[in-house]
């Protein structure tokens, strides 16, 4: 409330507000920041990524534009992830996880979507091994996925 411009602090809010479902929230924080700035990557990629299922081609498309521009901005392959897994086109899907996590690879949520990525590829050893590394980089951190799910699902392809 004292600084309701901080980039920092909308983007932590508009995390949370993704966190609780509260999307129309969310979106509203995410424009603020595209108020403040338009090249905002992390802005529109959040955007694009609430908005996705409307528009699966343009996102993509715009997505891929933004990662031409700023190849080096790995949550742009983690957004693009999770487009093509909306549309389950795993292999795409699992090629766009690879590279968000082998650029950032302490990112247990990163780690944790290449396992089911690899895990939807029937690709059970790498798969395993994954979600384990997530688990490992997951810590104390919070993290978008659920700890004990993964643990279960690690050892269920273990067998």
């Amino acid at each position: 409330s004292r600084e309701p411009n901080n980039r920092d602090a909308l983007l932590g809010l508009a995390a949370i507000d993704v966190r609780t479902r509260d999307y129309g929230t969310a979106e509203l924080r995410y424009l603020r920041l595209l108020e403040l700035d338009p090249r905002d990557a992390h802005a529109q990629a959040a955007l694009i990524g609430m908005q996705g299922s409307v528009d699966p081609v343009q996102s993509e498309s715009r997505i891929k534009s933004m990662i031409a521009a700023q190849p080096e901005a790995t949550h742009l392959y983690f957004t693009l992830g999770n487009q093509y897994a909306a549309q389950d086109r795993w292999v795409e899907a699992q090629d766009a996880y690879f590279k968000a996590f082998s650029a950032e690879p302490d990112n247990a949520d990163y780690a944790f979507n290449l396992a089911v990525s690899l895990d939807h590829m029937r690709q059970r050893k790498l798969a395993s091994d994954y979600y384990r590394k997530a688990i490992a980089l997951a810590g104390p951190r919070q993290v978008g996925f659920d700890r004990r799910q993964a643990e279960a699902r690690a050892k269920e392809l273990e067998r």
